[in-house]
Order: C-alpha cells, then structure tokens, then sequence
C-alpha cells in the first residue's frame, strides 16, 4: 500500500559493497536487451510476409511468388535464429555462474533471508503461504466483505481464493463454518494485550454460542461488540474506516490510502457498514450487516453464517489492536 513501512536507512548500509553486479549486468542483460531487439524487428519483418501470403488469391503472380521465395529464406533464418537462442542460453548460464556462487555465500544468504523477512511481516501467519496479490485483497475484502487478517486459517483462505465466485465463497464459509470457529478461537486465545482483554473475552463467548446453536446471540453479541471496539479509534478515523457510502456515491474502500494492515483489517469492516435505512424502505439484506443487525432484525439477516462473519470480522480487529501499539496505525 501507498505506506507500508520499509526497513530503515540504518539498515541499507548493510546492503553496501557485498557484490559488485555491473559484470553481470554487462555479461546478461545488455545482450540480452539487444537480442530481444533483433528478434522483435525480425518477427515484425515474418508477420508482414506472412500478411501478403495470405491476400495471395489478390496478389498479382509475381508478387507473390516473390514473397513466397522470401518466406523460404525466412524459414532458413527462423531455424538459425533457434541455433543462436541455444547459444544465448549457454552464455546466460555461463554468466549466472559467478553470480550463483555469490548467492551461495553467507552475507548473501542474509541479504535474501532478510528480504523474506520484510515480506512475512506484511502478512499476518494465516496469508504468508498464499500471500494474496491486491487484485485478490480488493475483490474478498472490499467487495464481499470476508476477512482475511488472522483468520480463518491457510486452508480456508486458499479454498476462498480458488472459488469462482462471491456465491461459491459464501457457501465455503457456510460449509467450514466449525473449523472458521475454531480458528477465530485459536487467535483469540493469543491475544494478551490488556487494552483488548474485555473485548477477548466477549469474542469467545461468540464462540461458545455459535457451538451451543444460539446462532442470533451469537450474532447480536458480535455486532455490538464490533461496535464498542471501534469507539477506541479517532472519531475521525473511525468515520473515515466505516463510512461506507457505496450505495448512494459508488464511492469504494480504498485500500491504498492506509497502511497495509490497517486497510485489511478494516476494509471488510466498512463492508459491514453499508447504509441501511428502514424507514426509507431499503431492503434487509442477506450479508451481515453492522446496521440492520441492529435495525433489521430478522430471519433474512440473522443466520448461522452471518454470526460467523460477525465472529470473524470481531476477532481480526481485535487481533490488530492487540499487535499494532497505538501510534503504529
């Protein structure tokens, strides 16, 4: 996102003088930027013969006939072409030689395990094995509403990503919804941070009640408890991270305007705040809502797997209190 923090600039001095690569980009990649080069001319020059012979029934004879005695000099050159690409590749892997061996080294060794590091730390333990890209992030989280920061777990997640469709996952998570419940519980049981242990405890007997089939309660308690950790934000921010005007402005979450964590954690967050007002006539939806969860009670948004949305969404963010310090965020 536009913020992700990098490492310090006391850290890059580290990186200084551990391998020089102007060699290596001399050997490879100014070769091969020429080489790429030719062949882009060369099958820009086979694509317009290939383009006369086919107007051939157009064509006077001799024109065509000419192109056609081209066309055969070009195949011969396609096939030296191929003899030369084999060459190339003899050359790249001889000049990856050096470099290889570099990497073997140790500073190298650390260089690369750092950089993994960075990389783990923008994920929560849930996503590092299937690290979404943003087109995936934007889709779950800002137009359905799933969340994805700590729970549910990695196999979950990768069955979410691999669906289809928002129905498909729906149904995913109305199918695991025991093993959903049981990840919500794992993390919540991590979470030691005193600012959110009241909150902790309420999330858990979300997930007592889930179990025990008091489904309404469970989503009751959860939309409120949601509700009640939100007021410890900035009255600002926490109108900025819930003002959800999609329905009247078309105006979406973006990601993009906050640290990457945050924006996880907090874009499903304004998905469950869409505007809904029953005395203008608006329908009660089918997703979990914040609104009609209090102004709609109802069959249609009181459901097992709405509870278990509330449940999810409840736990990533005390999650997120419970590991970004205030002045973080």
């Amino acid at each position: 996102m536009g913020e992700v923090e990098g490492p310090d600039e006391s850290e890059d001095a580290g990186f200084a003088g551990l391998v020089d690569l102007s060699g290596f980009y001399a050997a490879v990649f100014k070769p091969f930027q020429d080489y790429v080069r030719n062949q882009n001319a060369w099958i820009g020059e086979m694509l317009a013969e290939s383009a006369v012979v086919r107007m051939r029934p157009v064509l006077p004879r001799v024109v065509v006939d000419s192109h056609l005695i081209r066309m055969d000099a070009m195949t011969e050159n396609l096939r030296r072409q191929i003899a030369d690409l084999t060459g190339f590749n003899d050359m790249v892997r001889q000049a990856l030689g050096p470099l290889a061996a570099t990497y073997r080294t140790t500073q190298w060794h650390r260089v690369f395990a750092s950089l993994g590091d960075i990389t783990k730390g923008f994920y929560p333990e849930n996503l590092r094995d299937v690290t979404p890209g943003l087109d995936d992030l934007e889709t779950l989280l800002v137009d359905e509403g799933i969340p994805l920061m700590w729970v549910p777990g990695p196999p979950t997640v990768r069955a979410l990503l691999e669906a289809p469709d928002a129905a498909t996952r729906r149904r995913i998570i109305g199918r695991r919804w025991k093993g959903v419940v049981n990840d919500c519980e794992t993390v919540l049981e991590e979470v030691h941070h005193p600012a959110v242990e009241d909150a902790r405890s309420f999330a858990l007997d979300v997930v007592h009640a889930l179990r025990a089939g008091h489904t309404s309660a469970a989503q009751a308690l959860a939309a409120n408890l949601l509700d009640s950790i939100l007021q410890r934000l900035d009255k600002t921010v926490r109108v900025q991270l819930t003002q959800n005007d999609f329905k009247a402005k078309g105006i979406k979450f973006k990601l993009d305007d906050h640290k990457f964590k945050v924006a996880c954690t907090f874009a499903p967050v304004w998905y469950a705040h869409a505007k809904y007002f029953p005395q203008k006539g608006d329908p009660i939806p089918k997703t979990f809502g914040r609104h009609p969860s209090a102004h709609g009670v109802s069959r249609t948004q009181y459901s097992r797997i709405n509870a278990v949305y509330a449940l999810m969404l409840v736990t990533s963010v005390i999650k997120f209190f419970d590991t970004e310090p205030p002045g973080r965020r």
